[in-house]
């Protein structure tokens, strides 16, 4: 089997180094190429025939797989050793990149639906989201990466801390057909139920059914939005969701963001169309228990 390791040597806490993660894989009867995603040459790499990539990465090494692949057919395995891992708990990949590895012989294949962006920045695949206001305004303002294991509560609290300041914007939304105006804090375009520092935002979206949530807050859900961001996991998210396979909005103020990249105001108002990519990726999910 040609298989292809793309590895991230700065993602997650304790980094699995190269060495180690080629041992654990060799072990399991793989012996794939290595190729660090730090390396120009990994969209080189991705274009070339294998029976098989394996992504040892957060979310945003999935989405620089997703964009840079160019067989749809390629099977992928997602060794989550990022912070969030949006991707890999949207899929139901649970444990650690060990854990994941040990049931890969037994692991059943699903859809990842890759979306696609069209806008004053050209065209743009994610995987995760399209937002525009406070957590596009979040990510954009997030400075040094703070220490892994405070991540997630650290952007909780500064998502927090832009949503008490944040100015309510007026856009103008249509999803299938139907138009929505009106001023909002925040508009998160999702394929996936989780996004940002690993918040549900929308429970019930699925990963593989080549729709969009698209998740609205308002300026008089504001506390309540804050309350959430409190304890996440506890609670279903006061928004208002939508549904739907195409969307389009003219944006003319406030940040805007594909995934993890940024992008600042147009000059003048742009429309931005969203759809999902014909091909859908194929990612192999390890059924739950013990290593085979």
């Amino acid at each position: 089997m040609r298989s292809l390791l793309i590895h991230n040597p700065t993602a997650g806490g304790a980094h699995p180094n190269a060495q180690d993660l080629m041992g654990k894989l060799n072990a399991a009867g793989l012996s794939p190429c290595y190729q660090s995603i730090k390396d120009e040459d990994y969209k080189e790499a991705l274009g070339k025939a294998w029976d098989l990539v394996l992504i040892a990465g957060g979310d945003g090494s999935v989405a620089k797989v997703a964009r840079a692949l160019a067989d749809r057919e390629t099977p992928l395995a997602i060794l989550p050793i990022g912070t969030a891992n949006n991707v890999a708990r949207a899929l139901g990949i649970e444990g650690d990149a060990e854990a994941v590895i040990g049931r890969l012989s037994t692991a059943k294949t699903k859809r990842l639906d890759i979306g696609l962006a069209r806008g004053p920045w050209g065209k743009r695949r994610f995987v995760e989201a399209v937002g525009f206001g406070t957590i596009a305004k979040a990510i954009a303002h997030g400075g040094p990466k703070p220490p892994v294991a405070l991540r997630i509560d650290m952007g909780r609290e500064q998502l927090q801390l832009f949503l008490e300041e944040a100015e309510a914007e007026r856009f103008e939304i249509e999803v299938e057909g139907e138009k929505f105006i009106g001023d909002f804090l925040l508009i998160e375009v999702l394929n996936l139920s989780r996004t940002g520092p690993a918040l549900p935002i929308s429970p019930a979206a699925a990963p593989d059914d080549k729709l969009f949530d698209i998740v609205f807050v308002f300026e008089n859900d504001r506390k309540k939005m804050l309350s959430w961001l409190e304890r996440p996991e506890d609670k279903f998210p006061p928004v208002t969701v939508r549904r739907g396979r195409k969307v389009r909005l003219h944006w003319e103020r406030g940040h805007a963001r594909i995934d993890d990249r940024v992008y600042l105001p147009p000059k003048q108002t742009s429309p931005v169309d969203i759809a999902h990519d014909k091909e859908s990726l194929k990612v192999l999910v390890p059924e739950l228990g013990n290593p085979a």
